[in-house]
């Protein structure tokens, strides 16, 4: 016989006697499996909600924030970016709380920033270059204290470079334009 006559029958017959094993592991009765010990189940966790609510008082740096109201920012049918309108007198202050959960936005209004439109591909702001971290469109949901006229559609873009950061919100004729500094949210003390 000749070499590849012989590769071809060791071939079939490596097919075939894997065949035949696992048919006969299949026809023998195997004993069920004993699920793990409840120890080493990993507990069922609820998803994630917000620490924040409207009404709370949170304190950074010695300055409390009264969260008043909120936007709710949805991007596939969960929150992207929750906004918290804080007032203050004579100030236009907010806090925001993206998805990752690592770090919060302590943010003002920025009356330049407003006034330029919809940023495009970067923002010079304090001798820095902002570029966009995050951005596309969402679902707007209103809550508290800020006005209604927010529920519905928009779009949204944080831009970021190092702690410095802005927040734009658009839904048709109206703009939110918020410029501040990304904090760890541990620096965030809740009162009461």
């Amino acid at each position: 016989m000749d070499p590849v006559s012989i590769g071809l029958l060791v071939a079939i017959g490596a097919g075939a006697a894997a065949a035949a094993s696992r048919w006969r592991r299949s026809r023998q009765q195997l004993p069920p499996r004993e699920p793990p010990p409840p120890s080493s189940r990993r507990p069922r966790t609820p998803p994630p909600t917000s620490e924040h609510r409207v009404g709370d008082v949170l304190l950074h740096m010695g300055e409390e924030y009264w969260l008043a109201g909120e936007l709710c920012l949805t991007r596939d049918g969960s929150p992207t970016l929750r906004l918290y309108a804080a007032p203050e007198r004579g100030k236009d202050r907010w806090l925001a709380f993206p998805r990752e959960g690592s770090s919060a936005y302590v943010l003002r209004a920025d009356d330049t920033l407003l006034a330029m439109g919809w940023p495009g591909t970067e923002i010079p702001h304090q001798g820095t270059v902002l570029r966009p971290a995050e951005q596309g469109p969402c679902a707007i949901i209103p809550s508290g204290e800020v006005e209604q006229r927010w529920e519905g559609v928009g779009r949204y873009a944080v831009y970021r470079a190092m702690e410095h950061v802005a927040v734009v919100v658009e839904q048709s004729t109206q703009r939110l334009a918020l410029t501040g500094k990304a904090i760890p949210r541990r620096l965030l003390e809740k009162l009461g």
